[in-house]
């Protein structure tokens, strides 16, 4: 398959009579001042080139009237700027496999209906589409730069570990308008809460790179838009649009759960949402046997055909150690989605079982253990749990932090008030999360730092520590009580919904048939 480069020497005159806009001083330009002009374009980015596929019979065969053919003796008639579009026009007229249709020379009577027709036929082409792929930016790699048909080119990234707005949008804005955009967001959305790792996008123009617009996806469901009009700034939060596919995941464990969902052909996130959703039913530190299994009714995400992530969590079910879990999504008298289980009872209870996700004990609650430092035998009145550096510490439920700093021997620390009389206690932590001090309120699961090996440690892991009333208790035996079950007006409504899942689950329905919108309602 040959190909010829559209935007090349006198192939700018397609442009300059084919699309609206175009001035007739350009057309009037002589063959030397429209091929600078035409690499003076291409130079600046404005025009980046495009290959358009010529039939390999066209190509080779010299006596057929290809395009190649057409360009080079229209090329030698520059006072008839014309001829190239038509003859372009005629010979895509003898191209099949075109997604529109062409008349015949019989039909288009005269130049002026080649010169039409041609026009016609490279606008319908070229619209709607993306003039150029995605590269690298050469004077920022952290920036993937594509053009689309509109001119203006869309620079991609996602935040990075200490990027905040102001950071970002400095590098495409006076300091002056950063504020004033920032400010404009502020009613809809806080840019201080940006999260390392979400993509943004900044939308300027190619011709004068003015900036347009900056796009932060905020979830897997929300995104930012901020769109420059004149000298202000307009703010909105936007529903991203997927196409979503419903799928059902099933497997054994042999070794882990992140290598049976591996095995399964998906992502470690589900085994993530998986552990999170029977967090307060299993401990997946240590209660986790060879043999288990899973099947997980979930949602999965689609733009312009690629993945992006996984939605809701419809129905799951575990089996461990010979117990049978299941879970249901389920919208609360608050409208909330909430996971039950088949009586309509809450899976997330006021406590989790562990602060960290998938690691080890390395050390259990003990009245009389050696300290591992002092070699003294000591009251351990926690739980150490081994993981490595940085591992993310999540608060085991609501509460109000009391303590964020330094707790000599137990290095960063951080203690947090729940209700009930109840209160938590991590140490040797190696950062805190942002946000995280004296007075902070913090939500179950939410992340407040990171495992480290501060104060006196003999290695990276959490100390975690739970007291009631008072008095230190041991975290592995605290039985707490269950979020409100659901409502007993809304019962019939949930025992449809489980029916549905089931029924999915078990093979009875068409994963096909699954409407998004309908789910919850």
């Amino acid at each position: 398959m040959a190909s010829l480069c559209v935007f090349h020497g006198d192939f700018m005159d397609f442009f300059d009579h084919a699309l609206p806009g175009k001035s007739a001083e350009s057309a009037a330009a002589s063959p030397a001042a429209r091929e600078k002009t035409a690499h003076a374009r291409q130079a600046e980015g404005l025009l980046p080139a495009r290959a358009l596929p010529v039939p390999e019979a066209q190509a080779t065969d010299p006596g057929s009237p290809g395009i190649a053919s057409l360009a080079e003796r229209a090329e030698e008639q520059p006072d008839q700027p014309g001829l190239l579009l038509a003859s372009v026009g005629e010979s895509l007229s003898q191209w099949p496999g075109l997604p529109f249709s062409l008349p015949t020379p019989e039909e288009a009577r005269g130049p002026v209906s080649s010169l039409s027709t041609a026009a016609a036929a490279f606008i319908e082409m070229f619209r709607g589409r993306d003039i150029s792929e995605p590269v690298v930016h050469p004077d920022n790699e952290r920036y993937t730069v594509e053009t689309d048909a509109d001119g203006h080119q869309i620079f991609h990234s996602v935040v990075a570990r200490g990027d905040t707005a102001g950071v970002i949008l400095n590098d495409w804005l006076p300091a002056a308008d950063v504020m004033s955009l920032i400010n404009a967001a502020e009613p809809v959305f806080s840019l201080a809460t940006i999260h390392e790792g979400r993509p943004f996008s900044v939308e300027c123009r190619a011709q004068d790179g003015d900036f347009l617009r900056f796009v932060y996806e905020i979830d897997t469901l929300r995104r930012l838009v901020i769109t420059r009009r004149d000298s202000a700034f307009a703010a909105a939060v936007e529903r991203i649009e997927y196409e979503t596919q419903l799928v059902k995941v099933q497997g054994v464990i042999t070794s882990s759960l992140f290598e049976a969902v591996a095995e399964a052909g998906e992502g470690p996130a589900l085994a993530v949402n998986l552990a999170d959703v029977f967090s307060c039913e299993i401990n997946f530190i240590n209660e986790i046997r060879e043999g288990d299994s899973f099947e997980v009714l979930v949602e999965k995400l689609y733009r312009e055909g690629e993945f992006k992530g996984y939605g809701r969590m419809l129905a799951a079910r575990f089996e461990n150690q010979g117990r049978n879990y299941e879970a249901y999504l389920f919208a609360d008298a608050a409208g909330r989605p909430r996971h039950y289980n088949a009586g309509g009872e809450a899976l997330q209870k006021a406590l989790l079982k562990a602060p960290l996700a998938f690691t080890r004990i390395s050390s259990g609650y003990s009245l009389n253990r050696k300290h591992p430092v002092s070699g003294y035998s000591l009251p351990h009145q926690g739980v150490d749990y081994a993981a490595p550096a940085g591992t993310p510490i999540m608060a085991v439920g609501d509460g109000v932090i009391t303590r964020a700093g330094w707790g000599n021997g137990y290095g960063n620390m951080i203690i947090i008030k729940h209700s009930g009389g109840l209160e938590s206690q991590y140490a040797h932590m190696s950062g805190f999360a942002r946000g995280m001090k004296n007075g902070a309120r913090v939500r179950q699961g939410q992340t407040i730092g990171y495992v480290g090996a501060t104060g006196v440690a003999t290695g990276p892991h959490l100390d975690f520590r739970l007291k009631q009333n008072g008095k230190f208790i041991n975290p592995t035996r605290v039985i707490v009580p269950r979020e409100n079950p659901v409502d007993k007006k809304r019962m019939p409504a949930f025992q449809k919904m489980v029916a549905a899942a089931r029924s999915y689950l078990n093979g009875e329905t068409t994963l096909a048939g699954y409407s998004p919108e309908a789910w919850l309602k």
